[in-house]
């Protein structure tokens, strides 16, 4: 059986290249019509009025536009980096100390000291919320 493979091809380009020269001549058929160009500048018009009115009631009802939620997320994301790194770093150095300690030898025995232990640490309770992102009158800040 013999194939008709480059005969279709040729055909579909020939198609093809007819139907784009057909919606070519009738978009500038169309953008030569006053009409339709006053209608499409009407339609713009009105969805910049509608997107405008749009971001209002959005501040309105105190939600977040879409880029300022983008950026939120990327703030957390970095934080989220920096906070891995920090805890992988108090990781480390907690597994130095435990194995220095381990190499130490006690002549004598001394009295517990009344420092905050990590256990201690661990169970304070955590800031109000809203406190953890840099709101308020925490650390650092000139308010009292």
């Amino acid at each position: 059986m013999a194939s008709n493979k480059p005969n279709d091809s040729g055909t579909f380009n020939r198609l093809a290249g007819r139907g784009e020269e057909a919606v070519t001549k009738l978009v500038e058929e169309l953008s030569k019509n006053p009409r339709v160009t006053d209608a499409l500048g009407r339609v713009m018009d009105a969805k910049t009025r509608i997107d405008q009115s749009a971001r209002g009631a959005v501040a309105q009802a105190g939600l977040a536009a879409a880029d300022e939620l983008k950026e939120l997320r990327k703030q957390i994301e970095r934080l989220e980096r920096r906070l891995a790194k920090l805890e992988s770093n108090e990781a480390k150095s907690a597994a130095k100390k435990t194995t220095a300690k381990k190499s130490e030898t006690k002549t004598t025995p001394t009295a517990k000291k009344s420092t905050t232990t990590k256990e201690a640490a661990d169970k304070a309770p955590s800031p109000a919320p809203g406190r953890s992102i840099g709101g308020g009158s925490g650390r650092g800040s000139s308010a009292s």
